[in-house]
């Protein structure tokens, strides 16, 4: 039966990993189709929360579709016209920038005078290109008798950069077809020139392809935002399997999520681009003649390249440093340009993306970075694009479809790691100081009595669990409890009260109750006795029994020295027929006060447990950490209102 249950696993196992194969390779080869449907529907994510605000207001579906999608085409319209005017220009003050390049050129190459001569010679070669190329006069080109001929005869500058580093071998033969006698023809073949159409067909290939995807993308966004709500009832039909709740959930979560990263992602690139132009403008005005050239353009590729993760802002602070340096005598604009880009960086990235995006994403850093490689991958360029939305997908789907369970694990933001479970790693691991800083932080964010029940106690019952299982053998969970009960003795200096740490390091404080612990079957539940210890800090003492004291033995300790209550812990799996004979000792050598039994864990069968315990004379029965030492407390400030002659009790009540 085992081995039939494992042979299912393994060929789930295998399916799954079928599946999978089977959908990236239907991603890749099917890209044509799929690219232009995520980018319209990346599209409709961003378009949506305006048509729905429309809608909202009393505009009719179509129309407020409509509307939106003619505003969003007039913005990009001008924002392209913008850029292709501002590229014009560039491209017309290129060659105004040649005298400055030269001398860059000569400064770069000067450098490196001690590693290569041939470097300084090719850069010698590029100024006198330049510079002559520039010097040429019109009527030069009319004097040469053949110029084709002298051309031809003469080796071009690429020929002799080439020949200069990769020299050819010499050769003594001679062609076949050389023209030198009747028998050694030369051969000339007359080439066509290009037809017009086929030149005019070649160049509205390269056009149209662009403008047919850009069509389809708008087409599929236009149907995606008019029949939201049609495709949303069939998707959830098709995918709910009768689970409504769940589907439409999950849906509502990944629109939320990719919808405020997409505006919040638009805000703070257009932010970041107009303060950029701000900026260089800014730059040109105080440090240049001239002015900084081409400052919007910059600040507009900027606001585009940014929805690229990583490349797209190292190319929009490539693109005005290289400017800068290419145009500008010196490098002192060239260095105010790196640093107004690094100063804008540091701020966009530290402070201003995780206040706006927050946890709209998910996806935890190293997620988008291995998103951004595996969609770029696949994809290319759109796939950087559409990297962190897909991803966001897929996070979502791990949280309510369990079969995808693992991609929240390893994607998602959250750490699926409980902190008890990553406690128990670190005592595994044996690394002590980072199971203690785990430690002092929960108690700085959650406190002690939470950090106890979600980090220390689950700890504990693994190691015991995993003792059961012969995971760990028997020096190997001692090595862990001694470990354990190290880093529980150090919670005395995380609590961070100096009152508490003083009435700590003394067990003899005067005017506080005094308790007895005992453990019901094993010497790991000293531990969980110590943390009572130290949670009772100013309140109680608490004297342990040894965990080999006999119950008979246990209970006359307890009768002779009468203690207001007692506290029996129990650390789950067993222990209840041990703690069930142990109760009835101690009524049976005569204590009448409370017992209280602190058995930790979540318990189905709860009510019939607490009544057999109340049968062999326990009193309560807690089942965390933090409800036991509540209910420690309860019962010491009614004992101190019953018992007025004990000033201890009454001294640790809290001051009205």
């Amino acid at each position: 039966m085992a081995k039939a249950k494992s042979d299912i696993a393994t060929i789930a196992a295998v399916a799954q990993l079928l599946g999978v194969v089977v959908a990236v390779a239907a991603l890749f080869f099917a890209r044509e189709v799929f690219i232009p449907l995520a980018l319209g529907l990346l599209l409709s994510f961003l378009l949506s929360p305006i048509v729905d605000r429309l809608h909202r207001w009393g505009v009719p579906n179509i129309a407020a579709v409509v509307a939106t999608a003619v505003l969003a085409f007039l913005f990009l319209a001008g924002l392209f016209s913008l850029l292709g005017r501002e590229l014009t220009t560039l491209v017309g003050q290129l060659p105004e920038y040649r005298h400055e390049l030269i001398d860059k050129a000569r400064g770069f190459a000067g450098l490196t005078g001690g590693v290569g001569g041939s470097l300084d010679e090719l850069a010698e070669d590029v100024s006198e290109a330049i510079e002559e190329g520039t010097e040429l006069e019109p009527g030069e080109a009319n004097d040469a008798e053949d110029p084709n001929a002298e051309q031809a005869s003469s080796p071009t500058l690429f020929q002799k950069w080439t020949d200069r580093l990769l020299p050819e071998p010499l050769t003594n033969e001679k062609p076949d077809n050389d023209g030198s006698s009747l028998k050694r023809p030369l051969y000339v073949k007359t080439v066509q020139p290009n037809a017009p159409l086929a030149s005019w067909a070649t160049t509205a290939g390269t056009v149209l392809g662009p403008l047919a995807t850009a069509g389809l993308v708008s087409v599929f966004a236009l149907f995606l935002l008019i029949y939201r709500d049609d495709l949303r009832d069939r998707i959830i039909a098709v995918v709910s399997h009768g689970d409504y709740v769940t589907t439409t959930e999950a849906m509502n979560e990944a629109g939320q999520r990719i919808s405020r990263y997409l505006i919040a992602q638009t805000m703070i690139n257009t932010v970041y681009g107009i303060l950029l132009a701000v900026g260089l403008s800014l730059i040109g005005a105080l440090m240049t003649d001239d002015g900084f050239p081409n400052a919007v353009l910059w600040g507009v590729l900027a606001i585009f390249l940014r929805y690229i993760p990583y490349l797209g802002p190292t190319a929009a602070a490539i693109f005005p440093s290289a400017i800068a340096l290419a145009v500008f005598p010196g490098y002192s604009v060239f260095l105010t340009v790196v640093v107004l880009i690094a100063t804008m960086e540091l701020i966009c990235n530290n402070i201003v993306e995780p206040w706006l995006y927050g946890s709209s994403t998910g996806i935890s850093a190293i997620a988008v970075i291995t998103a951004a490689v595996f969609w770029g991958w696949l994809w290319g360029p759109v796939g950087l694009l559409l990297s962190t939305p897909l991803t966001v997908c897929l996070v979502v789907a791990g949280r309510y479809v369990p079969s995808f369970r693992i991609l929240t694990t390893l994607l998602g933001e959250d750490v699926q790691i409980k902190p008890g479970m990553r406690f128990y790693q670190r005592l595994l691991a044996g690394d002590e100081l980072r199971a203690s800083e785990l430690l002092r932080e929960h108690i700085e964010s959650q406190g002690f009595p939470a950090t106890c029940d979600d980090v220390i106690v689950p700890a504990l019952k693994r190691i015991r669990l995993d003792q059961d299982a012969d995971h760990l053998n028997e020096a190997d969970a001692n090595r862990l409890f001694a470990l354990a009960g190290g880093l529980i003795a150090d919670c005395k200096t995380m609590t961070g009260d100096p009152a508490d740490e003083a009435d700590a390091s003394s067990d003899d404080a005067p005017g506080l109750p005094t308790m007895i612990g005992c453990t019901s079957h094993h010497f790991s539940e000293t531990l969980v006795l110590n943390l009572l210890r130290i949670g009772g800090v100013g309140t109680f003492h608490l004297d342990v029994i040894d965990d080999d004291v006999m119950p008979d033995d246990a209970g006359r300790i307890i009768t002779d020295q009468d203690p207001p209550m007692v506290v029996i812990a129990v650390l789950p799996k067993g222990g209840f027929p041990q703690t069930r004979y142990l109760c009835q000792a101690i009524r049976d050598e005569g204590y009448t006060g409370p017992i209280i039994v602190s058995a930790l864990g979540r318990f189905k069968n709860y009510d019939r447990l607490f009544v057999g315990l109340r049968k062999a004379g326990a009193t309560y029965m807690t089942t965390s950490f933090t409800q036991t030492q509540s209910k420690i407390e309860s019962l010491f400030r009614r004992h101190a209102r019953s018992a007025p002659i004990a000033p201890s009790v009454a001294a640790a009540e809290p001051s009205p």
